[in-house]
């Protein structure tokens, strides 16, 4: 290749990365004859066991996330009594409205911030316990922080609430990026979107218990808004005495640990077969694929040029999920019915239909993204988001003239919350594990899930200042943001469906090989979509197209031009390019 590069006049190529299409490792299987059988993929079914700790780990930890963002909805009139009254009988006097609204938005907002903590510690947390020994740590904090939620009342401490609401965030930022960590090294490549949708289910879930559970007749009594804060602990609780039960990551026991014999019988465990060893050596290839390779922190990965539109990618995706709005949609629900004009005896039961339809648009979600794809979803996703959006400010607007208005408004956010959650809730998590192989992935959920939560606190917190300022026009900035991140996948991020990690990788060193040898010309990039179908075709082409965009593939033929679609100017050194306008 590097011969070719010179004889056309372009540099020549540098040493293969150790995940580039060029490396001489090979994850798919063979048909004895040395060539690849794609019939004969890591393929299994879903099995027992994988199904039940997918469900363990996904009311254990992911469900309380959903249900901690809603449970300080329907009570928050009952909080903000119990912080006005309590400063009452410590200072003589109530708190403003202004001081008030700030202290109960420092309540919602510091769950993001305890979040952010425990996003920061994933990657010490997994490298040092493993992905089961740090779920099941981590169970322990929603105990502690049920009883300080619990008993702040009786001991009249507003602190206590707050306290407890950021060990809840510290818990459920340990958990985000964990969980599907766990599922993904587990699952099978055919099973790895499925289950790794199911956390997003579970968190779908969590907000409509929430919201059961907050209704006039159940939890929403003023005397049981302590006792709602608290039941966290029976789902933690669960989990703590059961996940002991299931092993360890296969792919953590051999790749990090060297631990061939548990990962292998882990794997029997998970696929229910003795036959596991396609999936140990697709494991042994990633283990010598990143032999010299020792795991980055984050500061590495930002530097690591050979990731970097990984790194971008997830960046994107993640910071785009909380900055969509979802967030202020489910803090601020009851509001937004108000404003709506909704009757106040009926937002707490038009709130519970939301949170089932959320569930609904969950399982959609689910049982499709194995035949769907990813990137179908996750854009469909955000668009749905960013037209709702926009519809709610419209109706906000006209509500005044137009009655009927306000059913479109409820519409909207029930558009809002049902998009979300059939792609964007839960496909960023599984795009982070997908797009980077082991020595970068706990980085790389580092990374995601600080942005996750830091954009989750700036959106807490500001919203209801933002709302009071820019009134129904707030709703447009999260249009915006909808909106840019479905472009942004449409245009960078592959599809990763039925791919292993390494091959995933390669899809992204073929993309980096291909950009410095057309860096003369102009690259019409018709959405990752269209030139990922040409570097899949990696040898298919022989370079011969002739006068438009040629899609045929990459391989031998890249120094002739084939497989992209070029306008002008790289020169005469690309020899007989007449593929080339």
């Amino acid at each position: 290749m590097g011969e070719e590069s010179q004889a056309a006049g372009l540099p020549s190529s540098p040493p293969p990365h150790p995940l580039s299409a060029d490396s001489s490792h090979s994850l798919s299987p063979t048909d004895g004859k040395g060539t690849p059988d794609p019939n004969r993929g890591i393929t299994r079914r879903l099995t027992f066991p994988l199904l039940s700790v997918t469900l363990l780990v996904s009311f254990g930890s992911s469900m309380l996330y959903g249900y901690n963002l809603a449970v300080v909805n329907s009570p928050a009139v009952h909080i903000k009594d119990f912080y006005n009254a309590t400063w009452s009988r410590r200072y003589g006097h109530g708190l403003a409205p202004g001081p008030l609204t700030l202290l109960y938005s420092l309540t919602v907002s510091t769950f993001a911030l305890g979040g952010l903590g425990g996003s920061l510690l994933v990657g010490l947390l997994v490298a040092r316990y493993g992905r089961r020994g740090t779920l099941s740590r981590s169970s322990l904090l929603v105990l502690l922080a049920g009883g300080f939620m619990g008993f702040s009342r009786e001991l009249g401490s507003p602190e206590m609430v707050i306290i407890g609401r950021s060990i809840t965030g510290l818990h459920a930022g340990i958990c985000l990026s964990v969980v599907p960590l766990y599922l993904g090294e587990i699952a099978p490549k055919n099973l790895r979107g499925f289950l790794g949708l199911m956390p997003s289910i579970f968190i779908c879930l969590g907000v409509f218990s929430a919201q059961v559970l907050g209704l006039p007749e159940l939890l929403g009594k003023e005397r049981y808004w302590p006792l709602f804060l608290a039941v966290v602990v029976v789902p933690a609780s669960l989990q703590l005495l059961l996940l002991h039960c299931f092993p360890e990551s296969p792919r953590y026991l051999l790749i990090e640990k060297n631990d061939v014999c548990g990962a292998t019988e882990a794997l029997r465990r998970f696929l229910g077969t003795p036959d596991v060893q396609d999936a140990v050596q697709e494991m042994k290839e990633e283990q010598r694929s990143l032999s010299s390779v020792e795991t980055t922190s984050v500061g590495q990965l930002l530097r690591d040029r050979a990731v970097r539109w990984q790194t971008l990618s997830v960046a994107v995706v993640n910071a785009g999920m909380q900055l969509s709005g979802i967030d202020a949609i489910w803090f601020y629900t009851n509001t937004i019915f108000e404003n709506a004009g909704v009757p106040r005896s009926q937002i707490p039961y038009t709130t519970v239909g939301t949170g089932a339809i959320e569930v609904v648009a969950g399982l959609i979600g689910c049982f499709t993204i194995e035949k769907l794809g990813r990137r179908p979803l996750i854009i469909t996703g955000f668009c749905a988001m960013g037209v709702c959006l926009a519809g709610i400010t419209l109706c906000l607007l006209l509500q005044t003239a137009l009655p009927w208005m306000r059913y479109v408004a409820v519409a909207c956010v029930v558009g809002i919350i049902a998009g979300f959650c059939m792609g964007p809730a839960g496909v960023p998590f599984l795009m982070t594990a997908e797009l980077f192989t082991q020595s970068h992935r706990p980085a790389a959920y580092v990374l995601g899930g600080s942005l996750n939560w830091l954009c989750n606190f700036t959106i807490g917190f500001i919203f209801p200042f933002l709302q009071m300022s820019a009134g129904a026009f707030c709703y447009l900035v999260f249009c915006g943001v909808c909106l840019l991140v479905a472009l942004y996948v449409h245009l960078v991020v592959p599809e990763t469906k039925n791919k292993t990690f390494v091959e995933i990788s390669r899809t992204f060193a073929a993309r980096r090989a291909v950009l410095p040898a057309c860096r003369g010309a102009t690259l019409k990039l018709r959405g990752y979509g269209a030139l990922e179908g040409s570097l899949e075709g990696s040898g298919s082409g022989s370079g011969s197209g002739s006068g438009s965009e040629l899609r045929s593939g990459l391989g031998s033929g890249l120094g002739s031009g084939s497989g992209l679609g070029l306008e002008s100017g790289l020169g005469s050194g690309l020899g007989s390019c007449s593929g080339l306008a």
